[in-house]
């Protein structure tokens, strides 16, 4: 399936700010079952972006703005061709492991950032009964069952920084959270998991923008790495696009920066997905820079009061629905 991509982000600040330092998580990774045709990126105020991967070899997209600005656009277009081999748990017959992990599985064991091995978490890994299950694979149909069960899908009632037992003691949460709450229930059972961001296709009849999303891998000695999407209950297909791996959101955020400045800040994240076709390369891209202005000193002019009030380090983060 071919895909096309667009990622917007759009940085309103309630006053001028200066020496904003950005981190962009946004390219789709070219793996098994996934090639990425096309790319680009496009940042303004106009500055240099680099580009180098991180340890797990994920795409990372660096800039620096020094200037005084109100303003920050970035715009990421993707051409990606999904192929994946789907592998159903229920072919996942491996046996569970009490051996400890190898050193390149450790880190996907570990109960780290928002995952927290609490009451809350083991308390729903014995309500669930995952100690009596034998097979990888019977845990993974369990978690996603158990999971969808138990919590509703509920936007805008957890945000990027929410822990597991916001979804656990809350009762709803978006994909971000099941995923997290996932890779604790496996972790607790011995299965080595990752979480997974990147991008569902859903055809839509009507206008509203898709979003990014998340969900997660687990190893399996046989098999390796198999993706599980525990918020829809399914194995990923072609539909779904891997931008980033992570032992959680906090490896992997869309966006990360700092800024020299007290101005408020608002973040507002637009993902459109549709069909795709190849790239032509005799055709100049339509947009080559954004042509925003910066100033070497601060303009002489009132703080703006028409964006909300929030707090800009919570807001360097967008959550994944």
């Amino acid at each position: 399936m071919l895909l096309q991509i667009e990622h917007s982000l759009h940085f309103r600040y309630s006053g001028f700010i200066r020496e904003s330092h950005m981190d962009i998580r946004v390219e789709p990774r070219t793996q098994s079952g996934q090639v990425l045709l096309d790319f680009s990126l496009v940042v303004g105020p106009s500055t240099r972006v680099t580009r180098h991967e991180d340890w797990m070899g994920n795409a990372v997209h660096w800039f620096s703005i020094t200037d005084y600005h109100e303003r920050i656009e970035v715009l990421a277009r993707s051409l990606v061709e999904t192929n994946p081999a789907m592998v159903l748990p229920g072919l996942v017959t491996d046996p569970i492991s009490t051996e400890p992990p190898s050193m390149e599985l450790w880190d996907f064991m570990q109960f780290v950032g928002p995952i927290i091995d609490s009451e809350a978490m083991r308390s729903l890994h014995a309500d669930l009964r995952i100690a009596d299950l034998g097979t990888v694979g019977e845990v993974i149909e369990c978690v996603g069952e158990g999971l969808r069960s138990k919590f509703e899908y509920r936007p805008n009632v957890t945000d990027a920084h929410s822990t597991t037992d916001a979804l656990l003691l809350g009762g709803g949460g978006v994909c971000q959270d099941f995923a997290h709450a996932a890779l604790g229930l496996l972790r607790i059972s011995g299965i080595p998991a990752r979480y997974v961001s990147g991008y569902l296709h859903v055809e839509r009849d009507d206008d509203v923008p898709s979003q990014s999303h998340a969900w997660i891998e687990y190893w399996s000695a046989s098999k390796g790495w198999q993706p599980y999407d525990p918020t829809h209950g399914i194995v990923p297909n072609e539909a779904y696009v891997t931008v980033g791996y992570g032992r959680s959101y906090d490896d992997v955020p869309p966006n990360r920066g700092i800024c020299q400045g007290g101005a408020q800040e608002t973040l507002k994240a637009e993902v459109v997905t549709s069909p795709g076709k190849r790239p032509d390369r005799r055709r100049m891209p339509d947009d080559l820079f954004m042509d925003l202005p910066v100033y070497t000193e601060a303009p002489d002019r009132p703080p703006r009061t028409d964006l909300p009030g929030s707090d800009a380090a919570s807001q360097q983060q967008q959550q994944q629905q």
